[in-house]
Formats: structure tokens, sequence, C-alpha cells
């Protein structure tokens, strides 16, 4: 059985996943009137160089090329190297290119804050909200003891038993970080796109490879995890740590950014 902790953690992993980049949209809109245009783009930019270009390339990588393939598979260190500043190429680049040719009038602060929020807003829901209701959906067929016949539907045995094992043995208290994740998640977007910004009205690239980097170490150590046991804990606040960072920064940007 899926403890009834581990639901309750799920469903409020998503509620937040959803509900804080939904309610900062409200707040911040009746307060800015930003432009929906910078939070539409910002949804656009995270899937077209996230999820599909960047999707792309790790197809190539991972799974195309025989030799990156094999040298990702035997090197963890590798592999959260080559993620981490994958992820931070293409989004960081991502927004350059938004602010620079798609919202040319469109480069106000309250702007970036609008594309960060669509970004990082669209980030939480496919990560946060469907996931979590992936793993809730999952649960309760375990719960009512409907998995067998999931499994003799016909359904991918070996990938399913996986994600039941996971689920069973997964402590509750780690499913209540996927919510305090997905908030440190949408602050860091929000500041990475202040920052992309202000390397497009000052027009100094150099600005733009902090953000890249800064990305690229964000990425690095939950990239590593997926090859090397390291702490959850440790890993989440370090995230935390960073999110904590990004909202002073994004406090702070009012005397560089208007």
């Amino acid at each position: 059985m899926v403890s009834s902790w581990s639901i309750l953690f799920m469903i409020t992993t998503a509620i937040l996943s959803i509900g804080v980049p939904a309610a900062l949209f409200i707040i911040y809109y009746r307060k800015e009137k930003f432009s929906l245009k910078a939070f539409g783009i910002g949804i656009l930019v995270f899937i077209l160089f996230s999820q599909v270009l960047e999707k792309l390339l790790h197809v190539y990588v991972l799974q195309g090329n025989p030799y990156t393939a094999s040298l990702m598979s035997r090197n963890p260190l590798a592999l959260a190297t080559y993620g981490a500043l994958a992820a931070g190429i293409f989004e960081e680049a991502g927004r350059y290119i938004a602010f620079r040719f798609w919202l040319k009038r469109n480069r106000e602060r309250k702007d970036g804050i609008a594309l960060g929020l669509g970004h990082g807003g669209i980030e939480a829901v496919l990560i946060g909200v469907l996931g979590s209701v992936q793993s809730l959906y999952m649960s309760l067929l375990i719960n009512a003891g409907q998995f067998d016949k999931l499994l003799a539907s016909g359904a991918p045995s070996e990938p399913l038993l996986a994600v039941k094992s996971l689920l069973l043995t997964t402590p509750a208290s780690h499913f209540a970080l996927g919510g305090i994740e997905r908030v440190a998640a949408l602050l860091i977007q929000i500041a990475m796109s202040l920052l992309v910004l202000y390397a497009v009205r000052s027009r100094k690239l150099l600005y733009l490879a902090y953000a890249i980097g800064l990305h690229a170490v964000i990425d690095f150590l939950p990239g590593l995890s997926q090859g090397m046991k390291l702490n959850i804990w440790l890993l989440e606040a370090v995230v935390a740590a960073f999110g904590l960072a990004s909202l002073a920064f994004i406090l702070k940007s009012k005397a560089c950014l208007k």
C-alpha cells in the first residue's frame, strides 16, 4: 500500500505547482498590467527550446551517437555536466532570442517577470502537476488492488513495476519536497529571465554567459543524482537556497531594471 501521507503530499505538490504560478500571475498582473505577450512567449520558449530542441539533442547524444551514448552511460559526472550545460544553453538562449527579436517593445522589468512566470509556470505544470497526477493515479490503482489488471491489459510491465516499486519504497516526506522544489524553480526562472533581459538591454552578452553558467550550476547536482546516490535533503536544500537567492535578486532588480 502507498501510504496516505504520500498521497496527501502528491496532492499538495500538484496544488502548489499550479496554485503558486497562478496566484503570482493574478497578483502581479493586477498590480503591473504586464504584457500577456511576454507571458505567452515565456511558455513558448520553455516548450520549444527545452522540450523540443533540447530533447532532440538528447536523442542524438544519448542514443543516436554510439560514442557519446556509451560515455554518458558509463560516466555520471559527464552525464550531469552535459545535461546541466544543455539546459542552461537552450533555455537561456531561448530567453535571449525572445527578448532580442520577439519582444522588442516589451523589455521593461515587468515583462521580464512575465516571461519568467510563463516559463517557470508551464514547467511547474508539466513537471509538478502532471508528475504528481500520474503518481497519484498509480498509487490509487495499487491501493485499490487494480494494478495487476493494468499489467494484464498488455501495458509494458517492466516500467510499470519500476514505478510501483518506487511508489511503495519512497518515504512520504520525499513527495513533500516536490512542491517546495517547484516554487524554488519558479523563482529561479524569473530571476534568470531578468538577468537575460538585462543582457539584452545593456547589450552585454557577458550577462547571458552568466545566466547560462548559473543555470548549469543549479542543474548540476540534480543531474548528478540520476547516476549517483546523493542525499535528497541536501539536493533540495541547495535548490531552496538558490530559490531564496533568486527572490533576493528579483527584489533588488528594481535598481537596474525598470
